[in-house]
């Protein structure tokens, strides 16, 4: 081999050189790289799963709030139509029972209606805007955070007032 220009004891120098060169680098680099990469990997695919798992969560709780929702619509506009059953049937009393008056003494009784009219809206809007509430609160409060339900109730708030003024006029 030497005739070759290669010199045996260099060569095996080498190789081994080499060999604990590719084992120092499999044992402190390689691996730990490797490691790293699985490691990685596997951390991505748990977010992954995760956000699947939390998406279809999100779905269910929007398709089960849009149900409580639609429930607590419906009832409250069935207990509105009574509660205005009820209010139409009493002023009805009422008028039967001011007309009456009215032969007598019409200018009283024209003023007592009105207010006893205006009573009775008033009673009716506070026992709604509290049977609401607390549907609010037991339909809400099982869904949204508190933010969310103070939001909400204020935009309620808001409707009511302007419905209220809406009706005095």
């Amino acid at each position: 081999m030497e005739k070759l220009g290669i010199e045996p004891i260099l060569l095996l120098t080498q190789v081994i050189n080499f060999s604990i060169l590719v084992i120092v680098l499999t044992k402190f680099l390689y691996k730990p790289i490797l490691k790293m990469l699985d490691e990685r990997k596997r951390k991505i695919e748990e977010g992954l799963a995760l956000s699947r798992e939390m998406a279809t969560k999100k779905e269910e709780l929007d398709r089960d709030r849009e149900k409580v929702l639609d429930r607590a619509k419906n009832e409250g506009a069935k207990i509105i139509e009574e509660y205005k059953a009820q209010a139409k049937k009493m002023e009805a009393e009422i008028i039967a029972s001011a007309n009456e008056e009215a032969k007598r003494l019409k200018e009283k009784a024209k003023t007592d209606q009105e207010e006893e009219k205006k009573k009775m809206w008033s009673d009716l809007r506070k026992q709604l805007f509290i049977l609401a509430l607390e549907m609010s609160r037991k339909v809400v409060g099982e869904v949204l955070n508190d933010k969310a339900q103070r939001l909400i109730l204020e935009r309620k708030l808001k409707l009511l007032e302007s419905e209220k003024r809406e009706n005095v006029n």
